[in-house]
């Protein structure tokens, strides 16, 4: 059959039945009841139809559902869908819902704009609500240019502008972004955050803040201008976070030794398991540490690269690291005056309880100490310190590697120096090849020793082992110098002007009151002026001077010779004891003195040498008990003698006094007077005993 006999065969039968419809229709006459009208959503639409389901497939697998109350269709071909939701399939292993009141679909109705209490709901629970969005199905993102509100678990907050990028799984808070992280059941872990713009990344676990971040937290306040949390893989916790450009945390109320601030260019840190407290925290680029004190200013490390350990409370560190440019600051606290290290490297480690309790300072190492009357200063390659709980203080330093102490009152330099900081004391000790001894030394005295012991205030030294050291001439002072601190001096009967150097096996010396004494061997020199005894002791502000056991002395003194001309003669003294008294300027030999020297010789239990003004030329000696004076071939006995030296006069007295001559005669008598320069010498009696002469057998013929 061709399809024009088809077409006359539909004619035909189209015009049977529309006359049997008419017939029908006049045949009927009763009346019919009125028709209900229809109610439309909007007389606009050309076709209007209640629920459906709409279904897209990607193969075998259902992309997107889309399920709608009712759907308008327009003559523009626009569609609305009332009681709108689209169903996404899963895609990267998650699914969502985006439903509202009302959505338009676009061309081929790949794309929905969706209005009226939109929300987005995820199948891992994130949920968010605006009022507006747009889905487009070619790219698998909504976009909301509103406000909106999200949440997830322990995690909700809020912005303005979202965009959901399904396959990417990401999920932007496009401005003014909050996120709120509520406390766990056991009421940690809760944190406010704000920035500029949000970024979640689904599947990485990660949230990253931009254009200025905010986090504040029961313990403390972040800031940055950058940031990355990583959460946990259940979103429940904080596991880590990354700030970059401008970083800084501040802790809230912390106890002492606790972090106070912790700043940086960039920071990392990584909580525990509660997500609340701090494990590790790592520093680089102008990194600062504070942790506070007991009251006062916090204590403060800075250093390009920080690396700090935390206790379990978060907050106390027990491990820290720096590494270039270190400083630590220590403020100043009542009579404590303020410390400051730096260094290149910084190692310290402590324990939970009592925070950070050693710290070890490597490569050009500088300490100081400075307040109103303290300016003390350390060098050394190495710096270990031992620490107070909760960084309170330095309790004890040792330098190490040409270690240099610098204070106001004393300079030293070792191998090591160690340094008790509350107490003020350094020991030095060691031998290297830029410090071979310890060595110390201040306006008066200058002290090498194997070992040395210094309390600064006075200060006080103990040296021990090879003493030596060097007593310093004075400067020429101004008047206003010379009042500004006490006067010291040299004993008169030593030259001003140049220097003493003492040696022993031990030295104690006392800055307050400017006393040096000298034990085991102990020798001092100064050009031809030398002093030896078990010990000596000098006295820089009386100018006194002492020796005892065994002491011998040497010296030059000015005396006239036969000639009448002053020449500097050797004087030799020996004794038990030996006192030199500047004021009066006395030596005092007691004990087995002996004085020796080119023109006569002098023995006594006690022998005192007083000098004239200038210290080197002798104004007149005494001598006390069993006193022998040999001069000129004769020996002179007695209990006294007394020697002027303006006359080169001798008197000896006693019961008797004895003189014998080199011939062997023996004259006795009550007193003797001598004249050397003259040879004369008178014996006179008195009542009780008379001037006797007995010959002699000795002299040969000269005596005969």
């Amino acid at each position: 059959m061709t399809w024009q006999k088809r077409a006359r065969l539909v004619i035909v039968l189209s015009a049977v039945a529309f006359a049997v419809v008419v017939a029908f229709a006049f045949k009927r006459r009763n009346p019919t009841p009125a028709s209900i009208g229809i109610v439309r959503t909007d007389p606009k639409a050309v076709v209007e139809s209640t629920k459906g389901i709409v279904r897209r497939f990607n193969r075998a697998d259902e992309e997107v559902r889309i399920e709608f109350d009712r759907q308008l269709t327009y003559e523009d071909g626009t569609t609305k869908l009332l009681g709108i939701k689209v169903f996404t399939g899963k895609r990267g292993g998650r699914s969502f819902t985006v439903s509202g009141n009302e959505g338009q679909a676009g061309q081929q109705e790949s794309s929905y704009i969706i209005n009226g209490d939109v929300r987005l709901e995820a199948s891992d629970g994130f949920t968010a609500k605006t009022a507006q969005a747009t889905y487009s199905e070619n790219d698998g993102i909504v976009r909301s240019p509103g406000p909106v509100a999200f949440g997830n678990g322990r995690m909700s907050g809020s912005g303005v502008g979202m965009i959901y990028d399904k396959n990417a799984d990401v999920v932007t808070i496009v401005d003014q972004a909050v996120v709120r992280m509520a406390p766990d059941e056991h009421g940690m872990g809760a944190a406010d955050a704000t920035a500029g713009v949000a970024f979640f990344g689904r599947r990485e676990k990660i949230i990253r803040f931009e254009r200025g971040m905010t986090v504040n937290r029961t313990t403390d306040t972040i800031t940055a201008e950058n940031g990355i949390v990583h959460l946990s893989p259940d979103e429940k916790r904080v596991e880590s976070l990354e700030l970059h450009n401008g970083a800084r945390v501040l802790g809230n109320k912390p106890a002492p030794g606790g972090l106070q601030e912790l700043s940086g260019r960039d920071l990392a840190l990584k909580y525990g398991a509660e997500g609340q407290g701090l494990e590790h925290a790592l520093v680089t680029g102008d990194g600062l540490i504070r942790l506070a004190g007991g009251g006062t200013a916090g204590r403060q490390i800075t250093g390009n690269l920080i690396d700090v350990t935390f206790a379990p409370d978060g907050a106390t560190p027990t491990a820290l690291a720096a590494r270039e440019s270190v400083q630590l600051t220590l403020p100043a606290e009542a009579d404590v005056p303020a410390r400051t290290v730096k260094a290149a490297t910084l190692d310290s480690s402590g324990e939970p309880s009592r925070g950070l309790t050693k710290a070890t300072f490597n490569g050009n190492v500088e300490y100081r100490e400075r307040s109103a009357s303290v300016d003390r200063v350390a060098r050394s390659a190495r710096l270990d310190a031992s620490l107070k709980p909760g960084f309170a203080s330095i309790d004890a330093a040792t330098f190490t590697g040409n270690a240099q102490f610098n204070d106001s009152k004393i300079v030293g330099n070792a191998a090591s120096i160690k340094y008790g900081v509350d107490a003020g004391a350094l020991e030095l000790t060691g031998s290297e090849p830029a410090s071979p001894v310890p060595h110390v030394a201040n306006d008066q005295i200058d002290v090498n020793a194997t070992k040395i012991n210094v309390t600064l205030a006075g200060p006080v030294l103990n040296a021990t082992t090879n003493v030596k050291s060097v007593l310093k001439p004075s400067k020429p002072e101004s008047p206003q110098q010379r009042d500004a601190k006490e006067e010291t001096r040299l004993p008169s009967m030593l030259k001003q002007d140049q220097p003493v150097t003492v040696t022993a096996q031990t030295l104690a010396y006392d800055g307050a009151v400017s006393k040096a004494t000298y034990t085991g061997a102990a020798q001092l020199w100064q050009i031809d002026t030398s002093i030896k005894g078990d010990t000596i002791v000098l006295d820089d502000k009386t100018g006194d001077m002492s020796a005892s056991g065994s002491v011998v002395t040497t010296a030059m003194l000015v005396q006239e010779n036969k000639d009448k001309k002053k020449e500097r003669v050797r004087t030799v003294g020996t004794s038990k004891d030996f006192k030199y008294e500047d004021d009066v300027r006395r030596a005092t030999y007691t004990g087995e003195a002996h004085l020796a020297g080119t023109q006569s010789d002098l023995t006594a239990q006690k022998i005192e040498l007083y000098l004239k003004p200038g210290g080197e030329e002798l104004e007149r000696a005494e001598g006390y008990e069993d006193v022998t004076l040999r001069e000129q071939n004769r020996k002179t006995t007695g209990a006294r003698l007394t020697y002027t030296a303006v006359n080169e006069t001798y008197v000896v007295t006693g019961a008797p006094v004895i003189i014998v001559d080199d011939c062997g005669r023996e004259t006795t008598g009550a007193t003797l007077t001598f004249v050397r320069g003259t040879d004369t010498i008178v014996m006179d009696g008195n009542e009780r005993g008379r001037t006797r002469t007995k010959s002699g057998s000795k002299g040969g013929d000269k005596c005969q």
